[in-house]
């Protein structure tokens, strides 16, 4: 008895500690910023299959914009900006995509707004969507 009770008070005690070590600024199941996104690589590869993924979706579409993706331009991947992570139905991953209109005659860099979602043990990747970011 007095051996339940020891090992009852350690798990509760590990517990204890397990919960306090969670950043109180983590919500379950709420985004969570990724930090030193230009050197990710992971961040960066996504960056980059959702701009490719762009561009293929585009030219099956004929050149049309939908709603999840009204860009009507194919566009060249510059970088990852920033990036947030939600844990769904596997990882929702939100980007603010740096890319530039392909064969423009100087037109800059713009930011896109895209969301990819990961399912590893699925191993698949699907772009949600792909927008013109505001900002």
């Amino acid at each position: 008895m007095a051996r339940i009770v020891a090992t009852s008070i350690l798990l509760l005690s590990l517990l204890v500690v397990a919960a306090t070590a969670v950043d109180a600024t983590t919500v379950v199941g709420g985004r969570r910023d990724i930090k030193d996104v230009g050197s990710n690589k992971e961040v960066q590869s996504l960056g980059q299959f959702a701009v490719d993924e762009h561009n293929r979706l585009l030219r099956l579409n004929g050149g049309v914009g939908t709603s999840s993706d009204p860009v009507t331009v194919l566009l060249s991947f510059r970088a990852v900006a920033a990036a947030q992570v939600q844990v769904v139905a596997g990882e929702a991953y939100y980007l603010k995509v740096i890319a530039r209109e392909r064969n423009s005659g100087g037109g800059g860099d713009r930011p896109f707004d895209a969301v990819v979602v990961v399912k590893a043990w699925l191993k698949s990747k699907e772009l949600v969507s792909f927008t013109p970011s505001p900002k």
